[in-house]
């Protein structure tokens, strides 16, 4: 039973965004490097970080975020570590599109993307309720092996709002609303049972889905 009231103290930190982001266009898995202006906004973040006590960063694999953790990495002293089950979906064909070419290609998807993300199936992608219950678990188990470390999951945007929505206890088709009301870093803590409650909910959404 004292398992269950262990606390878990985390970061979540958005990587600055990719040149890819900064033309408007769609980026899942494609890996990109960052963008002057997100190498700025990490900066600016790695000082709200000034003080804390983090000893571990994940992050997923690709250029932009591997940059953004040796960053945070040499200002905080803290060991980054890459993990590819953090990573953003695989948007599929989707990927490098603008929203207006989205629109038009795809109107049915898209209307999913504006209005209901988790029930986006991206064509030749992965399912975004698939990339949930891909992300909530990789977080847990990292989680219960942190202890009473405090780390920081550094993320892309599709991971970070999925993140914020189980939080902040939000419907996922109020995404978008959620990503804009939220900052770029933030603090948060779970106990153990509620870890395995955001594991189950997630696993959960996709059986009724199926």
């Amino acid at each position: 039973m004292a398992a269950s009231n262990t606390i878990h103290t985390f970061w979540l930190m958005q990587c600055g965004e990719t040149t890819w982001a900064r033309e408007g266009r769609l980026r899942g898995h494609t890996d990109l490097p960052m963008s002057n202006s997100g190498r700025s906004a990490v900066n600016a973040d790695i000082v709200r970080l000034s003080g804390s006590s983090i000893t571990t960063i994940h992050h997923p694999g690709d250029e932009a975020a591997s940059e953004a953790a040796l960053l945070v990495s040499e200002a905080t002293g803290a060991k980054a570590k890459k993990v590819d089950d953090l990573a953003d979906p695989d948007l599929g064909l989707l990927e490098g599109l603008t929203e207006q070419m989205f629109s038009d290609r795809y109107s049915k998807r898209f209307k999913a993307w504006r209005e209901d993300l988790m029930a986006l199936n991206p064509p030749d992608g992965e399912n975004l309720s698939d990339a949930r219950e891909r992300l909530f678990t990789a977080m847990a188990k990292i989680l219960k092996k942190s202890k009473n470390n405090e780390i920081l999951f550094l993320l892309h945007p599709l991971a970070m709002g999925m993140c914020l929505c189980w939080l902040t206890n939000r419907p996922p088709d109020e995404f978008w609303t959620v990503m804009s009301e939220h900052s770029r870093l933030e603090r948060y803590a779970m106990t153990a049972d509620q870890l395995v409650q955001m594991v189950e909910a997630a696993q959960q959404a996709i059986q009724e889905a199926g």
